[in-house]
């Protein structure tokens, strides 16, 4: 009999071929197209990671989200914050809009065509004051758009907000 794996996305059940189980031999569901995992890693915390090109930014988001027991990745580039995803399969992603390169926005889209990080919840953070920002992280995908600089207890209660809210879709 063949294995049935729930997958970590969607919840949708998938029977996988005997021995093949896991992301490594490249199942993915049949449903939402991510990456299924035989099982979770329960001794693993929630991991943020956050993509901003300021060290100092992210030495901040580091230092405070650790203390709070979060697995913390920093990356300050786009690209590499997306391999980085690809890779660590992350709970929340922290990204900054105004990046050295392709922005923020284009960032979210790359994540949301990745299969096993399109329900992801993507948090963008900047600088701008501007009504349209929330709008244009909301049509890249973004879960939910801060106004840097956030105040920590901010950024926190809205990475347990969309943890909660688990399919990554905006929150209105």
């Amino acid at each position: 009999m063949s294995p049935t794996i729930i997958c970590p996305h969607c919840g949708v059940s998938n029977i996988v071929a005997e021995g093949q189980v896991g992301a490594a031999e490249g199942n993915v569901c049949e449903s939402c197209r991510g990456y299924l995992r035989d099982r979770p890693d329960p001794a693993r915390p929630t991991t943020v990671l956050c993509i901003d090109d300021d060290p100092l930014v992210l030495h901040f988001y580091r230092d405070f989200l650790d203390r709070r027991g979060y697995r913390t990745l920093t990356v300050t580039d786009g690209l590499a914050g997306l391999a980085l995803a690809k890779r660590e399969l992350p709970d929340v992603i922290l990204l900054d809009v105004m990046l050295r390169g392709l922005s923020g926005f284009d960032i979210c889209r790359k994540l949301r065509a990745e299969p096993a990080l399109h329900t992801t919840p993507i948090i963008l953070l900047t600088v701008w004051d501007h009504s349209s920002v929330a709008n244009t992280g909301r049509a890249a995908g973004a879960t939910l758009t801060l106004r840097k600089p956030a105040d920590p207890e901010v950024i926190l209660t809205n990475i347990e907000q969309v943890l909660g809210h688990q399919n990554g879709s905006p929150l209105l």
